[in-house]
């Protein structure tokens, strides 16, 4: 299965972007995007202090593709090799249950594109039609507007039942007690 996922995860082109497996090389440009204090403003952690917290990030995005087989992706325009953003969706535990994070960052000049929408909705479908075992999931805080209208637009539905310090959107969670589980 994990072979499988990687041979479809590996390389999606949509309508105007190529979202391409992560490489050991990937550093600099996560610290391009991810130490940046705009991408980050409403990350409560703040941007990456340095190159070497990328680095360590991006060690362990490439062990969840080593396990799982998909993972966040780097995200490029077709004919370029420059990284705009990084996303896509990855395995993790939330609320004591298995989920699908969905997740979209990108650096301030590829802003106001639809790109971030655009890799919503291929990492969105292809969980659904690969990965229907695991809920996708996406957090944002309140005033984090954009972020919430891709995850709208990418087919998620708010979810005040899950809201915590975040506000939730999902797509195939069920609670526990919900009749729906019992047919």
């Amino acid at each position: 299965m994990k072979s499988y996922l990687a041979v479809i995860f590996n390389e999606v082109c949509t309508e105007r972007l190529i979202l391409r497996r992560l490489r050991e090389g990937d550093g600099p440009a996560m610290f391009v995007v991810h130490g940046d204090p705009a991408t980050n403003q409403y990350n409560p952690t703040g941007p990456d202090a340095n190159l070497a917290t990328s680095e360590e990030s991006l060690r362990r995005w490439l062990l969840h593709w080593k396990e799982y087989g998909f993972g966040y992706w780097a995200v490029m325009l077709p004919r370029t090799e420059d990284v705009l953003g990084f996303g896509g969706v990855m395995h993790l535990t939330w609320r004591n249950r298995d989920v699908l994070n969905l997740y979209y960052r990108f650096t301030p000049s590829a802003w106001g594109k639809g790109y971030a929408t655009e890799l919503a909705r291929a990492a969105v479908a292809l969980a659904r039609e690969h990965l229907p075992q695991w809920p996708v999931i996406a957090r944002t805080r309140s005033e984090n507007i954009a972020s919430i209208r891709t995850a709208v637009r990418a087919g998620l539905l708010r979810r005040p039942d899950l809201d915590t310090e975040h506000i939730v959107f999902a797509l195939g969670w069920t609670s526990i007690d919900d009749p729906r589980n019992s047919l």
